[in-house]
């Protein structure tokens, strides 16, 4: 595994620890970008390393709900993790090279403050249109979209395509719906990059903007 410089992740995210916090912060604003690792990218990504023992505890009981699910957790176990199992793995895994997509994301998902789809959108400079069950003012935008994921016969969003042709009248309330419950979704769940991609493609201004 060969790497530039490895990053101690639990020496610098320490539970609770105030200094791990500010020498987290300095190295994630240092500059190197010719580094490429685990942490560096989770700052262009916009994730942050869990550094407070509260935040550890709240990651815990998630990542102990996935016990026995083939693949979902660092190691494959039916047991209870430990506080310090987890920070173990969250160590090891700050260490890999960011080629190992599949440890990278399990890092991201089981070590990083979680956050919403819509939590993440906003990091991104990105804006979600009105998703609220009686609010008409995008109405326009979600019309275009849902004429788009028509026209490109998208079924990304599970049965959307075929509710679509099903319904005529108001039809973009269906895309509306299910864009307001993507929004909701977490990091920690297992769906949440594929659920992240299509709802930049299929529920936010920036997109609709790019359609006649």
């Amino acid at each position: 595994m060969a790497l530039s410089k490895k990053v101690g992740f639990l020496s610098t995210a320490s539970v609770g620890g105030i200094s791990g916090s500010v020498a987290l912060a300095h190295y994630l604003s240092s500059g190197e970008e010719e580094v490429k690792n685990v942490i560096q990218k989770l700052k262009k990504e916009h994730f942050t390393p869990i550094s407070e023992k509260q935040d550890w505890e709240t990651m815990l009981v998630e990542y102990n709900k996935q016990k026995g699910v083939q693949h979902a957790r660092f190691i494959n176990s039916g047991a209870d993790a430990t506080l310090e199992d987890l920070k173990a793995a969250c160590e090891q895994a700050a260490q890999e090279d960011i080629s190992n997509s599949r440890i990278y994301s399990k890092f991201k998902r089981w070590c990083t403050i979680p956050k919403t789809i819509l939590n993440h959108l906003s990091d991104h400079g990105l804006h979600a249109l009105k998703s609220g069950s009686n609010d008409m003012s995008d109405k326009g935008n979600w019309e275009k979209l849902k004429r788009s994921y028509l026209a490109k016969d998208m079924n990304s969003i599970y049965q959307l395509r075929d509710k679509l042709k099903q319904q005529e009248d108001e039809s973009w309330k269906l895309l509306q719906s299910e864009c307001e419950t993507m929004s909701k979704e977490k990091s920690t769940d297992v769906d949440f990059d594929f659920s992240f991609k299509n709802f930049k493609e299929w529920c936010t201004k920036e997109a609709a903007d790019k359609l006649s």
